[in-house]
């Protein structure tokens, strides 16, 4: 896996990031966990999710999968922009 610098954080992610908008959706819980368990032994560090995907689930089964680990090994790359149906203040600008 090749890594680049992430902007001018001095944080290194791989070139490769993997989507999560399927976990909780397409992939159950088991399936995203072995997902992810395959990209880091690829050397992946760099996850993609966000609040809308599954309805918040993707974030939910990757922290799930993160707890036990250390958590300063992953770029953890999440947004906000959609609305989530769950109040007045759901949608960010």
């Amino acid at each position: 896996m090749q890594y680049r610098y992430l902007g001018r954080t001095g944080l290194k992610v791989s070139e490769l990031c993997l989507g999560a908008m399927t976990f909780g959706h397409e992939a159950d819980e088991a399936t995203s966990h072995r997902m992810l368990d395959h990209f880091v032994e690829a050397g992946g560090n760099f996850i993609d999710t966000a609040d809308v995907y599954s309805q918040g689930a993707s974030e939910e089964i990757i922290g799930r999968w993160l707890k036990g680990k250390r958590r300063d090994d992953f770029i953890i790359a999440t947004k906000v922009r959609f609305s989530t149906g769950k109040g007045l203040n759901d949608v960010m600008m």
